[in-house]
């Protein structure tokens, strides 16, 4: 088996000769360590009785890391990868060796004004397809990056998500993707429609629907070496988000609790000297029965325990905890789509015509002739690259 890359619980691994191994990130891991150093640097300002009486004391942000990940990567012909990484407000994408994971990495591009969320690259011409969106606006829309180059092209725009694109092996002029469009009402709140798969033509600037339906959501697609198109399908939940940016909606009721237990706790340890952080917070065996019930998956939450049973139930060999309706589908010329698996949260189409797919639980390998073979367990394997 050749190599893999894939993306679990925002860290990237290799496996490669039946063994998976962790891939040091250098834009990820010392953008944490800088934060660290500087955190440690600033702490006799922010911290004990002194810093709380002066009004400058501060509390760990228990978010301050959750957006530092990388978030896609790609393989290239010379046993190399280029990655991609979210640094909180902004981006890295960096080139890495796969052969001496310790040399040092190469810097393609290093922005602060916007987030890089899937890339794609194209071999013939040297240059990447990302999806991106600056800062935490809820638009994302392509733009074509030159390895050589640190010049943005944006090549999509408008009240839309655009995302996954893939150069056409045949022609590197022609790109795939997903997108989904998105209004707002009078309140500014967000409702967002259901994901299409395009075909646009880099050089014309010719845009084709490929396959919409009001009723599914078709996402994530990739062209394989004969230019055969894959994709996944699930069916459409019409999504509505609150007024104001996406990130402030979900931030903000920890924000607040924040903010209130930091005021209680000062007055806690003035008048008792003790601290409320000791002893407050949910119980943890609790939260983790929770989190292991139920999980919020690209926008859709899963009752995990429950669609496993289902899926052992089904007959699975290799039962996810992603439901049966998000299906993989082979989409003929002649608009004829064949299911080929069910519960698949990412997936990637090798060039000997084999196909690895992950169901949550599992990443799992099906042959030219169907047979499966189960690769790894990992939860949430979301990107699969090879």
């Amino acid at each position: 088996m050749s190599s893999l890359l894939y993306i679990s619980n925002q860290a990237l691994y290799l496996l490669k000769n039946q063994k998976t191994q962790t891939i040091d990130c250098h834009a990820v891991s010392q953008y944490k360590k800088n934060l660290q150093e500087i955190k440690q640097r600033k702490q006799w300002k922010t911290t004990g009785t002194g810093a709380q009486f002066m009004g400058t004391a501060s509390y760990d942000d228990p978010n301050e890391l959750t957006h530092i990940f990388p978030v896609d990567a790609v393989l290239t012909d010379d046993q190399k990868m280029i990655y991609a990484a979210r640094l909180q407000d902004g981006c890295a994408i960096y080139i890495k060796s796969l052969t001496e994971l310790q040399q040092p990495e190469a810097l393609v591009l290093r922005n602060n004004e916007f987030i890089v969320h899937h890339l794609d690259y194209d071999t013939q011409k040297q240059r990447l397809i990302l999806s991106a969106s600056k800062g935490y606006a809820y638009e994302r829309h392509l733009c074509v990056l030159g390895l050589d180059s640190s010049h943005i092209q944006y090549i999509t725009e408008g009240d839309c998500q655009d995302e996954h694109p893939c150069f056409d092996p045949q022609n590197s002029d022609i790109v795939y993707y997903d997108s989904c469009g998105f209004a707002y009402d009078q309140q500014g709140n967000i409702s967002v429609g259901p994901k299409e798969i395009y075909r646009l033509n880099l050089k014309t600037g010719e845009l084709e629907t490929i396959i919409s339906d009001s009723r599914y959501d078709f996402y994530k697609p990739k062209i394989d070496a004969t230019g055969q198109l894959y994709f996944l399908k699930r069916p459409y939940k019409n999504q509505h988000y609150a007024g104001g940016s996406l990130t402030d909606i979900l931030l903000a009721p920890f924000k607040i609790i924040r903010a209130v237990i930091g005021w209680l706790d000062f007055f806690t340890q003035r008048y008792t000297g003790e601290s409320l952080k000791s002893t407050s917070g949910a119980n943890p065996a609790k939260a983790k029965q929770k989190s292991e019930e139920e999980l919020f998956v690209e926008g859709n939450l899963i009752k995990a325990q429950k669609t496993l049973q289902q899926n052992q139930s089904a007959g699975e060999k290799f039962a996810g905890v992603i439901p049966r309706s998000w299906e993989l589908i082979q989409y003929s010329t002649d608009r004829e789509q064949k299911v080929l698996k069910r519960g698949v949260l990412g997936y990637a189409v090798n060039t000997d015509g084999s196909i690895y797919y992950s169901n949550g639980k599992y990443l799992v390998a099906i042959t030219a002739n169907q047979a499966e073979q189960m690769l790894v367990e990992a939860k949430l394997i979301n990107k699969i690259m090879c």
